[in-house]
């Protein structure tokens, strides 16, 4: 997972989308029977995160072609990101009746599926996803987010590994495998995974605690409290790790009294 912009970033990043859409906006008015412009603009929206003006672009995207498949599945991810699940997979199907080789399409559907606990249909859209193209990597993440949640952690494993060897993974991929390398038992593994994760992105809070954990299992005092000091200087004062932030603060003192 890569870091989060800063805010003069993200507000730099939708200043230009704006602008973007505004370009659009125009262009549409000179050219309103262009579905492609349509979903560009809708495309857009999403970004913004003004769903409902997402919805309408693809609505009129497929009002002037029935027959648009990436209308369709956009408007799935907008259902999508609104919970609507039910709708999405109306729309990702749909999609697929019209492109029944999409691997996109097929992993979107999966995901859907596997949002509305109906894992075994999660499985046959993301298998179709791979059998459609066996190096589309969002499906093995997907698939081993979908293991490990249904507590199947070295089916997980085996799939983050194979998302890993075709695009090398991010941080969020390597904290989920440690998750898993750690329920297996495996604590070396789990360590090696989430070095491996804040390596790649250092604000990966979570996983500095994880690392103190995994070290307290091995015993290794030096390294647990190295990741304790980094642990409790990223956390301070964020709501979310204030249970962690005090744990961590009385194993640090424990270790100081040794």
């Amino acid at each position: 997972m890569s870091g989060c912009p800063s805010p003069d970033e993200a507000q730099q990043q939708q200043k230009e989308l704006k602008r973007e859409a505004l370009k659009l906006e125009m262009g549409q008015e000179l050219n309103p029977l262009d579905p492609e412009g349509h979903i560009a603009l809708g495309k857009i929206y999403h970004q913004l995160g003004e769903n409902e003006k997402a919805i309408a672009s693809f609505q009129t995207a497929i009002a002037l072609d029935e027959n648009h498949e990436h209308a369709y599945n956009n408007l799935g991810l907008v259902y999508v990101d609104m919970r609507l699940f039910i709708l999405a997979i109306e729309m990702f199907r749909a999609a697929l009746e019209i492109a029944p080789e999409n691997p996109a399409f097929y992993n979107n559907l999966g995901y859907a599926y596997d949002l509305t606990d109906r894992f075994d249909e999660a499985l046959q859209a993301y298998q179709n996803a791979l059998d459609a193209d066996p190096t589309f990597v969002d499906t093995y993440y997907n698939l081993a987010d979908a293991y490990l949640n249904q507590e199947s952690y070295q089916e997980a494993i085996q799939h983050y590994k194979s998302g890993i060897e075709l695009d090398g993974g991010d941080a969020t991929v390597y904290f989920n495998l440690g998750l898993a390398y750690e329920e297996t038992g495996e604590v070396l593994s789990a360590i090696h995974a989430y070095e491996k994760g804040v390596s790649l992105d250092s604000d990966e809070i979570e996983a500095y605690y994880r690392l103190v954990l995994a070290y307290q299992k091995k015993g290794d005092n030096i390294m647990m409290q190295r990741y304790l000091e980094t642990f409790l200087k990223k956390a301070k004062g964020i709501p979310s790790f204030e249970k962690q932030y005090l744990t961590a603060k009385q194993m640090l003192q424990t270790l100081d009294n040794r």
